[in-house]
């Protein structure tokens, strides 16, 4: 694709120069149930200054990415952590903790690191960006983001300038570093706590706007402004982010004021929520569908995927479910995220020509006749805690019943959950997938669902469909220099991939955020969670 990717020679800081955070809090109290500090300076000038109350539907697992990769858990990372580089909501890369940055070849990469401070004072260096960037690398940290680095040949540095060596031509890496996996951490601070990093026990050290006071796992998480942090001062003094996992409370919580805000707006109940808040939605290019193991009996049977896949009513799905905020899928990627590259009458025309089985539950019993298990068959799916993805997965039981598939819903939290496909063991089975892309570019949701290299340990192509053509289409996306051509790549590949039935598409959705009456989230976009998107939520 044609290179986004910017050379900046100039220093120059950007309106939202991410550079801040903290652990070390003078007098804190660690324990494994939370953590709180004493009163100190910084937190009686937040007490008194404007501050920030925001609803979360899920607890943080830790403020660690490689043990978080999340969007709600970014959302709060990215108010902490500083990332090497910085994205706007039209996808424009910016400075960060890297003050210039070139691509040398289409195969390496080199930052300069700017003046960037840890919330302890200590300047941040290339070697901890490198040692940062290498986590994802690393087998014995096993992060949950390292198959976006499977491309990743080596990160060294050398002075102020860290080197980033691919082993192909990858059209993603250039957003990466703007990305939840370009967080920068202390070095000596991860190694010396490494199992611990992240939680209540050893709170993390960062240069971002925001440090952490207080982190009660299941209640709440409260940041404070870090008073070292030489970007622009952030708008709020506090933050606090209340976890809530129950709706219903959440919409009291809404109501009584408890909360200023929240991006946990249950789709199905938004009518209610705009009654008790302001409330706007901004694209998320986020796609929700099943995977099927292809690798595994009976969904390695194409009667029996596309059987499940006639007898899913997606639309029903959709505009019961979804409140408006969401369209009926029939492939990963938006259509939107090609607006950039493409015409609107190419892509859709490429959309046109995607195989799809509309719900038809007489079609597909004939489909599921001529499979190796005509009379139906049970099945476990394991559902990540939500409440959408839940009410989904009770729709989804409630089709396929119809035609003797019964199927077990098995709740658990979405860490876990994740973690299952990122193991990647034999016998994946059906899979709910719920996800965005983390760079406005094309080929990786295709990358990530329908090329083999993702059909590994750490990879997310839970389907594990592995198909040469695919693989080479995508392998040529993500080298093309010409944008253009590279996003033709990408809608090849995926009607392609759509001929195997490796998923059940159900949704392209929205992101809703509300904000008490009279206050607004103008400028909160599809990169939120990567952004300081605080400065973006005004209150009455």
């Amino acid at each position: 694709m044609k290179s986004r990717f910017a050379e900046h020679k100039g220093i120059r800081r950007p309106r939202r120069w991410i550079l801040g955070m903290v652990a070390v809090v003078t007098g804190a109290v660690l324990a494994l149930s939370g953590c709180t500090t004493s009163p100190s300076a910084v937190d009686s000038a937040a007490a008194t200054a404007p501050s920030l109350t925001w609803g979360l539907a899920i607890s943080p697992r830790s403020l660690f990415a490689p043990s978080n990769y999340s969007q709600d858990g970014s959302s709060v990372m990215s108010l902490i952590q500083s990332q090497l580089l910085n994205i706007s909501n039209e996808g424009k890369l910016e400075p960060g903790v890297a003050s210039k940055w070139e691509a040398v070849d289409s195969t390496t990469y080199e930052y300069t690191i700017g003046k960037a401070v840890f919330s302890n004072g200590d300047k941040v260096t290339a070697e901890d960006v490198a040692f940062s960037l290498n986590l994802q690398l690393d087998p014995k940290v096993a992060s949950q983001e390292g198959g976006l680095f499977s491309n990743v040949d080596s990160v060294t540095y050398d002075g102020d300038v860290v080197t980033v060596k691919l082993k192909k031509a990858d059209s993603l890496w250039q957003f990466l570093p703007a990305s939840i996996t370009g967080y920068v951490y202390q070095k000596k601070s991860v190694e010396a706590s490494l199992a611990t990093y992240g939680t209540p026990e050893t709170l993390p050290i960062g240069s971002g706007p925001y440090m952490v006071s207080e982190f009660v796992p299941d209640s709440q998480v409260v940041l404070v402004r870090n008073p070292k942090f030489i970007g622009d001062k952030p708008k709020y003094d506090k933050i606090t982010f209340k976890i809530i996992p129950d709706p219903q409370t959440m919409l009291l919580a809404m109501n009584t004021g408890e909360i200023d805000g929240t991006f946990s707006v249950p789709s199905a109940s938004i009518g209610l929520w705009k009654a008790a808040a302001d409330v706007s939605t901004f694209s998320g290019l986020r796609w929700t569908g099943l995977t099927l193991d292809m690798t595994q009996a009976p969904y390695s049977d194409i009667h029996v995927r596309k059987a499940l896949y006639y007898a899913t009513d997606r639309k029903a799905i959709v505009d019961g479910l979804l409140g408006g905020l969401g369209t009926v899928s029939t492939t990963a990627n938006d259509p939107s995220i090609f607006a950039a590259a493409l015409d609107k009458g190419v892509v859709d025309s490429s959309y046109e020509q995607i195989e799809t089985f509309p719900y038809d539950v007489s079609k597909a019993k004939q489909e599921l006749a001529m499979s190796s298990v005509p009379d139906g068959f049970d099945l476990t799916l394991n559902v990540p805690q939500s409440a959408v993805l839940e009410a989904i997965c009770q729709a989804v039981k409630a089709d396929w019943a119809k035609i003797g598939v019964n199927v077990t819903l098995n709740l658990m939290q979405g860490g876990p959950r994740f973690q299952i496909i990122m193991d990647h063991a034999p016998n994946l089975g059906v899979q709910i997938i719920s996800n965005t892309p983390d760079a406005p570019d094309s080929a990786q949701m295709a990358w990530q669902y329908y090329s083999s290299e993702q059909a590994v340990q750490n990879g997310n192509n839970s389907s594990n469909l592995r198909d040469p053509k695919v693989d080479a289409l995508i392998t040529e996306a993500q080298a093309s220099t010409d944008s253009e051509k590279g996003a033709q790549m990408v809608l090849e590949a995926q009607v392609a991939a759509a001929k195997f039935v490796p998923s059940i598409p159900i949704a392209w959705g929205q992101y809703p955020v509300a904000v008490k009456k009279g206050g607004n989230a103008k400028g909160v976009g599809t990169w939120y969670a990567q952004q300081i998107w605080t400065d973006l939520i005004s209150l009455k």
